[in-house]
């Protein structure tokens, strides 16, 4: 009974969760099996030019994805020897263009999911009020200093982390969590906010006890790139959609969007493809949140039209 109480009290706090967690049970209905969750996120549309937020995820499961990491040692010894990374906006490379199919082959075996957040702006706010950043810290230890726009980017972020490990992990699983260096975590001590703040609305939504949670920037790669290749998914799959978005998508009802044909960069070419290209191991999907009315947002799935 306790735990229905909460899931009122969250549904009522935050009403565009259940919509949000309807949208990633009908991609994966089951959790992940394995004992230890990967987790990469990158952001993309902060310049002005754009209508929408873009927050790409990978999640995968680590022990049903052991070809991934060979795969992709292969790519870097064939194209990427000098240890570029690969990223969307420096694809104008030409290393990192030999290497782009290469890559997005070699990303279809982790055993997981690249989901995308598109996020219209002009939805302010949807995990912070107005005075939650002078509650929080009140209530919890800072370690930096945010203003009230940059703490709702963090906290969105955080939020959508917890409803994925909500939805597909296990009791007692590990979770290692790896961010771009992003504003949101542009220093240790917003790093460590964010790290705490993931962990306790993890604990609000997660109705089981999990293994350790670590979370860090792709600013402590061991060398191997290991860390930024992987975070390298969804930011190709993020900085598509930022260019896609820019006027392509037309609403639909329940937020549901359909994107048409329109001339990209050849980069974005490719990398549509590979997007919505189902039959591999790792699945993609699209997640858009956009102005439904006057009033309301509407969540649905972004989807490609024929």
């Amino acid at each position: 009974m306790a735990h229905v109480d909460l899931e009122e009290a969250l549904t009522k706090a935050w009403p565009w969760t259940r919509a949000f967690v309807r949208q990633l049970h009908q991609l994966r209905p089951a959790p992940f099996r394995g004992t230890h969750i990967l987790f990469g996120s990158d952001y993309s549309g902060d310049h002005s030019g754009s209508r929408f937020r873009v927050y790409g995820f990978v999640i995968a499961d680590a022990d049903a994805s052991p070809e991934w990491p060979a795969r992709c040692r292969e790519v870097r010894r064939t194209f990427l020897r000098d240890g570029r990374r690969m990223s969307f906006k420096n694809l104008n490379d030409g290393h990192r263009r030999r290497a782009l199919v290469p890559f997005l082959e070699a990303a279809e075996y982790p055993d997981g999911h690249v989901v995308a957040v598109v996020v219209s702006k002009d939805l302010v706010r949807s995990s912070t009020g107005p005075s939650t950043l002078e509650r929080w810290a009140r209530l919890h230890r800072l370690e930096a200093r945010w203003d009230t726009k940059s703490f709702e980017q963090m906290a969105r972020v955080a939020h959508f982390f917890s409803l994925f490990v909500a939805a597909w992990s296990s009791p007692g699983t590990h979770v290692s969590w790896v961010t771009d260096d992003d504003s949101i975590v542009a220093n240790a001590g917003r790093l460590e906010d964010a790290h705490q703040l993931a962990a306790r609305l993890s604990g609000l939504y997660v109705p089981h006890h999990l293994g350790e949670f670590m979370m860090n920037t792709v600013a402590v790669d061991t060398g191997d790139r290991g860390f930024e290749d992987f975070v390298a998914i969804p930011d190709l799959a993020a900085g598509m959609l930022t260019e896609v978005m820019s006027g392509t998508a037309e609403p639909a009802s329940g937020g549901l969007g359909v994107l048409r044909e329109k001339d990209l960069s050849d980069k974005s070419d490719v990398i549509v493809d590979w997007f919505w290209y189902h039959a591999g191991l790792l699945k993609k999907t699209c997640i858009l949140i956009d102005r439904a009315d006057e009033d309301r947002f509407g969540i649905g799935e972004l989807r490609l039209g024929q």
